[in-house]
């Protein structure tokens, strides 16, 4: 992978900001400075960028988001979920992404190595979801969701689904497509009309107010970074 994409994978810059802190000498691979963004690199790699949020504390914070905000800054797609963020959070980086019309939780760090083990392509971290539909759904039609759903051609990894009620279920996955839940429930004739994430790995929504947010237990960030 590219160097600047490799550094805005990690979370630990856009890539813009890579681009620059490369070509002005910041970024160290192997103990070399390096000014080209576009070498080569991988996970054997030792990467040491010189900028402030290496010396800085890591940080992990759990926020439940309401319906009708967006994780981003774009205040042409929806009130940025940053608003509901302390000023010094703001740098943050969000975890993964809940679409404007869904709920429930999301993790920020300025911590890659969290991120990465969280939303890394060769990651196995579990995230659950309750979700409400438009109608009541039959067994076959959530056993389909749990082993038969394909998306742009690619055959989703086997789901875990649990009936809450006849319109609801619990559902928990191992990846994270683009509106993949919305997207299954349409695969089997359905629209959800609730969608709250409750938990990631171990770390669970519980009774954290909507809007709200809290810092990670050290527990918490253990059972990410030590998974």
């Amino acid at each position: 992978m590219r160097l600047n994409k490799y550094i805005a994978y990690l979370n630990i810059a856009s890539r813009r900001e890579a681009d620059k802190l490369i070509k002005d000498g910041k970024v160290k691979v192997n103990g070399e400075i390096i000014i080209n963004p576009a070498i080569q690199v991988g996970e054997n790699d030792k990467i040491i960028c010189d900028i402030e949020n290496y010396k800085n504390e890591k940080i992990y914070i759990k926020l439940n988001k309401p319906v009708g905000y967006v994780v981003s800054n774009n205040k042409k797609e929806g009130k940025p979920i940053y608003k509901l963020l302390d000023e010094k959070l703001k740098k943050l980086y969000p975890v993964g992404r809940l679409d404007k019309d869904s709920k429930g939780l999301i993790l920020f760090t300025n911590d890659g190595i969290f991120s990465k083990k969280i939303i890394g392509e060769e990651s196995e971290c579990e995230k659950e979801y309750y979700v409400k539909l438009e109608g009541n759904i039959s067994d076959s039609a959530l056993k389909k969701l749990e082993f038969g759903i394909s998306l742009d051609g690619k055959k989703l990894k086997p789901a875990i689904v649990k009936r809450v009620s006849k319109n609801s279920f619990n559902i928990i996955l191992k990846e994270g497509r683009n509106r993949q839940i919305r997207r299954m429930c349409e695969k089997v004739g359905f629209e959800v009309i609730l969608l709250k994430r409750l938990r990631i790995s171990n770390i669970y929504l519980n009774d954290l107010q909507e809007g709200k947010f809290e810092y990670l237990t050290k527990d918490e960030i253990n059972s990410i970074l030590n998974n």
